[in-house]
């Protein structure tokens, strides 16, 4: 391990001068010192600024960091400074672990020998934040009594896991207590140990510390709390009810009530009376004084002199938003019974607003990259990127089930199609970004009652090639160059669509984007993915895997030429076996009175990452957005009715069929994807498609609405910072009917959910949630109940909100 500081930093500053001397009896300012972390630097840079200020001037300052980095930094001022600030730049050895904490400290003195005292800042490697281990209760300063017992509650979180969670103690009492938790191992715990005070303990001052270790074995030390011991003798109390808080403040550094609260939020109360707590609860109202609309009580033996308990809420509202008021009590050994408390000593009554909606934490800890709603099923599903798995939630009783192991990194998901109505099979199609396969889980299948994963589809390797006409650098004659193009094939997003015959589905066509890797072949390199369909029907058998037709790669809105340069096309797919090969794309075929082939654009075949997908619910079309902070970025749209062109018009007017047809007319043409760019020259940050696929949404700076042929229809006034929309499952275009079909669902850069009208283009309703919407929203309609589903990611988990059917529009 090393380290190197700044090239700005200098050991000394300024010149000498023996004036600058401060008399230290008229000096009593200390100087101030800051520590703030550079973030966005490489794996194994700790990078941060010290800034130091004086009245009147500095005179030293001293940094150290030990762990993953040992530092140690002095300067001595010569002149007046009274503002400066330093940075630094430290390396870590490559070989040190990601997560690896770093403790800074650092001091500055004045010249009167002023202090600023020590300032700490933890770090860590590999751009993770650094593990976090503190007590969430009781708070310091509280009592405890000889004879009874103090319930501690622990909270760890840790990028590289918490191995496990401990708390030791110096004073009357000498604890060394630690949980080791088995695998799966998560971010973020809580832990909880009684406290028992003996009766002989000597009354003082119990320092309680935590600690916590996490996957690497690397133990954090929390700050410290301290507890009061005391006799009985010295008793005579009234509760004092600490702090409550409801779980959308889980882990926050305030315990306070939240604004914003759901009907079946939890209220977490603390109480602490030297005598011992025997009751915890609390009580809700709809008005000041009013009549109790929703209550709950905890009853304890009294032995605890510090007892928390969280209770789950039961709001019998319906309608959002709704304000309440909410009070919370205890009651000690004695009898003694007490409301919290404002610090002018009146009854502390807090008012919330319940909104819609459920939000639940992923059991296990993880990410979730998508979600689908099975109507057959009545249950969500959502692929846990970070844990190979499937989320498995109930509706029926708003629970997550056993999860569904699949491939590495799942990413986006589907169902298996049925029909033109929208009926959903009863198999999962799961893309694997970490492989190059697809999981296909049966939901009957399996004994836990949520499904297994019973056939991993594997995905071909599709090679592009470019045939160009180049001037050799020996013979300086021209001849033709091919050049070999190699993509990851890991899937990303899925979108299901068929081909039907009589309205029944014959043939799943799973189309899909690819997620990039560096090592794609230039230009390529940097994070371009691409758009195919696979036929699953058809590559499951034999034949399939040597058909040219089993595969697609949409190279169509790449068509045409550059300027000055011209790729002639060749595309062969090689089936995951590597035996058998396709030529997808030939160069120049036979054809009547000539050759045919494909030119096109070749730096416009790669899409930047990540490119968004989306089926139509009746599995006719798809729609895809090139993702990347970049304006101008593109759409595509697929339609698998369409087919290939098996002809096309030559030079004199004739018709001319193709031996091979290579050309899926269902893709976007490059004039209607460069049609969408001038229209619209936007970030693309999320995309929807209605339930017959008449109308997208691309999500950007507005929401633009476009026709299958990309043609835009209208803007939506959406915020700009949120990706997240979905339209009403059974919106049928711009004249669905009846009118609250033709609706849509946004994210909002405020904590509620925008409805906006796909006709007119007016927002027409709100829906109020608890937390801002960050990831991706989903809709669907719940056949059982009538009501509709909305499914959305936020900071603290996934939120379902089941609400009724009634949103409708006053446009005309």
């Amino acid at each position: 391990m090393w380290a190197a500081v700044a090239a700005s930093i200098s050991l000394v500053v300024g010149a000498c001068n023996d004036n600058t001397s401060i008399d230290p009896q008229r000096d009593r300012v200390p100087p101030t010192l800051t520590l703030t972390p550079i973030t966005g630097r490489p794996d194994t840079v700790i990078a941060f600024t010290t800034e130091a200020k004086d009245n009147l001037g500095l005179k030293t300052i001293h940094v150290q960091a030990i762990g993953a980095v040992g530092f140690v930094f002095d300067t001595v001022f010569t002149s007046a400074v009274t503002d400066i600030q330093l940075p630094f730049t430290l390396f870590a050895s490559r070989v040190v672990p990601p997560g690896t904490p770093v403790t800074i400290t650092a001091t500055a003195y004045d010249g009167a020998g002023n202090s600023s005292g020590v300032d700490t800042l933890v770090m860590a490697t590999g751009n993770l934040p650094p593990p976090e281990v503190r007590i969430l209760s009781p708070f310091s300063g509280s009592s405890a009594v000889v004879g009874k017992s103090i319930l501690v509650t622990v909270m760890g979180k840790a990028a590289t896991k918490v191995r496990s969670l401990g708390l030791m103690s110096t004073g009357p009492v000498i604890i060394n207590d630690s949980l080791v938790y088995s695998s799966p191992l998560l971010d973020s715990l809580t832990f909880q140990d009684t406290v028992a005070i003996p009766a002989n303990a000597t009354p003082g001052t119990l320092t309680l510390t935590p600690f916590l270790r996490d996957s690497l074995n690397q133990r954090t030390v929390g700050p410290s709390i301290t507890i009061t011991v005391q006799t009985a003798a010295q008793i005579n109390s009234v509760p004092v009810v600490n702090a409550y808080c409801t779980s959308s403040q889980a882990f926050d550094n305030a315990c306070g009530h939240g604004k914003r609260v759901e009907v079946t939020d939890t209220v977490h109360v603390e109480a602490d009376d030297p005598s011992g707590i025997s009751e915890l609860g609390y009580e809700v109202r709809s008005t000041v004084g009013g009549p109790i609309d929703d209550s709950a009580t905890f009853l304890s033996n009294g032995q605890l002199t510090f007892q928390p308990h969280t209770f789950a809420m039961r709001l019998p509202y319906s309608a959002f938003p709704t304000t309440a008021y909410i009070q919370v009590f205890a009651r000690n050994s004695n009898g003694v019974r007490a409301y919290a408390k404002l610090s002018s000593g009146a009854d502390r009554i807090d008012t919330v607003v319940v909104v819609a909606g459920v939000t639940r934490p992923l059991p296990v800890g993880g990410q979730v990259a998508d979600a689908l709603y099975h109507q057959g099923r009545d249950r969500l599903y959502l692929t846990n990127l970070t844990r190979n798995q499937v989320e498995v939630f109930s509706l029926t009783d708003s629970s997550f089930k056993a999860p569904v192991i699949v491939g590495s990194r799942p990413w986006g998901l589907t169902s298996w199609p049925r029909d033109r109505n929208g009926t959903q099979g009863d198999t999962l199609l799961i893309a694997n970004s970490g492989g190059t396969d697809i999981s296909y889980v049966d939901l009957n299948a399996g004994t836990s009652g949520s499904g297994a994963e019973v056939f991993r589809y594997a995905l071909p390797n599709i090679i592009v090639y470019s045939v160009t006409t180049v001037t050799s650098g020996t013979s300086g004659l021209p001849f033709q160059q091919l050049s070999r193009y190699d993509f990851s094939d890991r899937p990303e997003f899925l979108a299901a669509t068929c081909i039907v015959a009589g309205g029944v589905c014959t043939e799943t066509v799973l189309a899909y984007t690819t997620t990039p890797t560096p090592g794609q072949t230039p230009p390529f390199n940097t994070l371009n993915g691409t758009i195919r369909w696979e036929n699953l029907t058809q590559g499951i058998t034999a034949a399939g895997k040597s058909d040219p037709h089993t595969s697609h790669f949409f190279f169509e809105p790449a068509m045409g030429q550059s300027a000055g340069r011209a790729d002639t096309l060749k595309i062969v797919r090689f089936d995951a076996n590597g035996v058998d090969t396709a030529v997808m794309v030939p160069y120049n075929q036979p054809v009547a009175g000539g050759f045919y082939s494909v030119t096109v654009r070749l730096p416009e075949l790669g899409y930047r990452d990540t490119t968004f997908a989306r089926n139509s619910g009746s599995f006719q079309r798809a729609i895809f957005g090139e993702g990347g902070s970049v304006f101008g970025s593109r759409a595509v749209s697929y339609d698998a009715d369409r087919g290939f062109a098996t002809t096309f018009t030559d030079l004199t007017g004739a018709t001319v069929a193709i031996p091979i047809p290579v050309i899926d007319k269902g893709v976007s043409p490059s004039t209607a994807v460069s049609d969408f760019i001038a229209n619209t020259f936007a970030e693309v940050k999320g995309v929807a498609i209605n339930f017959d696929g008449s109308l997208s949404a691309i999500r950007a700076d507005s929401t633009y609405i476009l026709n299958p042929l990309l043609r835009l229809q209208g803007v939506l006034n959406t915020t700009v910072n949120n990706a997240g929309l979905d339209f009403h499952p059974l919106n049928t275009g711009p004249n669905s009917f009846p009118l609250n079909t033709r609706l849509l669902f946004a994210a909002s850069s405020e904590p509620q959910i925008d409805i906006f009208d796909t006709h007119c283009y007016q927002r027409v309703s709100t829906i109020p949630i608890r937390d801002p919407i960050i990831g991706p929203i989903k809709a669907a309609y719940r056949l059982s109940t009538g009501q509709l589903v909305l499914v959305a990611a936020t900071a603290r988990g996934v939120v379902i909100a089941q609400l009724p059917n009634t949103f409708t529009t006053t446009c005309p």
